[in-house]
């Protein structure tokens, strides 16, 4: 499976984005220090559609971050070359795409950086300890041997609001050692992505 990547894109636009992003929405980007050397599976919580560029301009300054992207946003054709000139490639949600999966693990394992959403779909409004998550992420970094970098889009209750304050909030990762895998017990996958997802929530718990 071949995925079209133009590092060159990236470099171009998403100066101007983080510009727009400081003048709309007051953007602050708070633990840069974070983010490791190498290969890592970002996890940020999801509240709405421009979540994926946030994510990507608040880690811009050390690598360009892919991102997984539901097959059914490639099917526009524009907006297709867009999004994978910016880094994003292609995921089938309804059933195991192996394909992805395996693109994604020799990204991790070349020293890529990936962004993955938990919680899989936007949740404006809610508190994200209350919502369902998904392992794959925990799977993925597992088989890569990568860390998972925790990170938390904070917007005041968690709701997106024009002109509201934006913050990307980057934590501290939590490598393969700290996740204490035991492939011999059931629900791994599920306990470890539970326990990075909680160090994605307590981010926003600090104080501004």
């Amino acid at each position: 499976m071949k995925f079209k990547y133009h590092r060159w894109f990236q470099w171009l636009v998403v100066p101007f984005v983080a510009l727009a992003f400081h003048i709309y929405f007051g953007y602050r980007i708070i633990g840069r220090e974070n983010i490791p050397e190498g290969g890592c599976v970002v996890c940020p919580n999801h509240i709405q559609l421009s979540d994926p560029p946030f994510a990507a301009v608040a880690l811009s300054h050390r690598t360009p971050l892919r991102l997984m992207a539901k097959k059914e946003l490639f099917r526009i054709p524009v907006f297709n070359w867009m999004i994978r000139a910016l880094g994003a490639y292609p995921v089938n949600r309804g059933g195991a795409d192996v394909g992805a999966i395996r693109h994604t693990i020799r990204m991790l394992e070349d020293g890529k950086t990936v962004g993955m959403f938990p919680q899989g779909h936007r949740n404006n409004g809610v508190d994200p300890r209350t919502t369902k998550i998904h392992a794959g992420a925990a799977m993925i970094a597992l088989r890569a041997g990568v860390p998972i970098l925790p990170v938390f889009i904070r917007v005041p209750d968690n709701r997106m609001r024009a002109f509201c304050r934006k913050e990307v909030i980057i934590g501290k990762p939590i490598t393969p050692e700290e996740m204490h895998y035991d492939p011999e017990a059931p629900g791994e996958y599920d306990r470890i992505m539970r326990m990075a997802f909680e160090r994605v929530c307590a981010l926003g718990d600090e104080t501004p």
